[in-house]
């Protein structure tokens, strides 16, 4: 988890991409009620990523004047999983997952809800 947190550097609060992927059993553990992969509190935007305990996998990213959200049902899934998140302030978040087995990314287009 720290290995991850530490790729997301104070100049990527605005814009940033990152690619990485998931191989903890705990990920996809169903008895377990929710799973962090990261939480990163960058300049005055927090990010957060983590499965919850419906199975979806959810990037959360916020600041004082809005909120995105996007998840991926992961029901089915098995690792090791591929994660790439991108974000933009100026245009939109994205969470995109390809796990065993899949040879193309499963791509959504986080929310924005305005504070």
């Amino acid at each position: 988890m720290a290995a991850i947190v530490d790729l997301i550097t104070d100049d990527m609060e605005q814009r940033g991409s990152l690619e990485f992927t998931l191989e903890d059993s705990e990920l996809l553990n169903t008895e377990l009620k929710e799973y962090t992969v990261f939480y990163k509190i960058v300049g005055e935007s927090r990010m957060k990523l983590f499965r919850n305990n419906k199975l979806e996998l959810i990037f959360v990213r916020l600041n004082d004047d809005w909120m995105r959200q996007g998840k991926i049902d992961l029901n089915g899934a098995s690792l090791p999983v591929q994660v790439r998140l991108t974000w933009d302030n100026n245009g939109v978040d994205k969470l995109a997952v390809k796990h065993a087995g899949q040879t193309e990314f499963q791509e959504i287009t986080s929310q924005q809800i305005d504070n």
